[in-house]
């Protein structure tokens, strides 16, 4: 998300934070200490995709840290909204890439080497970008470092927290406004994620991004709207600080 942590940087200072705990606790715990530094200001957090519901854990857990939380192409909730996402992105890659998600696929269920596994898992993501993108910027690849470890053992944990209907119990906790911002191209449906949100929630606005994918940010159609929208919600939250 380097691109758009530099963009919105522009009108306010930005935290990325590079996660590599294993354990979602641990995470939380990690970001609960990263805000704390900051001083007695409350925050505007944002998370993408898993990141949408690490935010909500981690605003549930410390509400007095968080002024508001923006949801961007947050998974569904219940697990029977999830089982189309895979098909849909095989739908979207060539023959020749379908192959290669594959191959990388049971490269990364036989790897025991870290490195090798990491490789793998980062060339699974520049797959699934091209899958889930209406229509690509191209931007400069500024991914970070990926750990295949990290992600195998904090996504399991995520995923039992869907399958056990843990998510209401978090979003009860919340005290903040909820924004979510989705795109109509993601392959993660948004019907019933705002369903979900709206079911669960008291202050809670939806945003849907007409002709973008999951990552708002590298679409030629919706970067601009998006980036709007979060620097309209970056100068309420400063004039709200004051």
């Amino acid at each position: 998300m380097a691109h758009l942590a530099e963009d919105i940087s522009q009108i306010k200072g930005v935290i990325e934070p590079h996660l590599y705990s294993l354990s979602i606790k641990a995470q939380i715990d990690y970001l609960r200490d990263v805000i704390a530094s900051i001083g007695q200001r409350k925050v505007l957090l944002l998370g993408h995709s898993w990141g949408a519901w690490l935010g909500i854990i981690l605003a549930a857990a410390c509400p007095q840290y968080i002024s508001k939380l923006i949801l961007v192409s947050c998974p569904p909730f219940c697990q029977t909204e999830a089982n189309g996402i895979a098909d849909i992105r095989l739908g979207r890659l060539n023959t020749e890439q379908r192959g290669r998600l594959t191959a990388l696929n049971r490269l990364l269920a036989e790897a025991d080497n870290t490195a090798i596994a990491d490789e793998a898992m980062a060339e699974v993501g520049k797959l699934f970008l091209q899958a889930d993108t209406y229509s690509s910027l191209n931007l400069p690849d500024t991914a970070a470092e990926c750990s295949y470890q990290t992600y195998k053992s904090v996504w399991q944990e995520a995923l039992s927290l869907r399958q056990g209907n843990k998510f209401e119990g978090y979003l009860a906790l919340l005290e903040c406004p909820v924004i979510a911002i989705h795109g109509d191209y993601d392959p993660h449906p948004a019907k019933p994620v705002f369903e979900y949100l709206v079911n669960n929630l008291t202050k809670f606005s939806p945003v849907l991004l007409r002709r973008c994918g999951h990552c708002p940010w590298h679409e030629t159609y919706a970067r601009e709207e998006f980036i709007a929208l979060l620097k309209e919600e970056i100068r309420y939250h400063s004039n709200t600080e004051n």
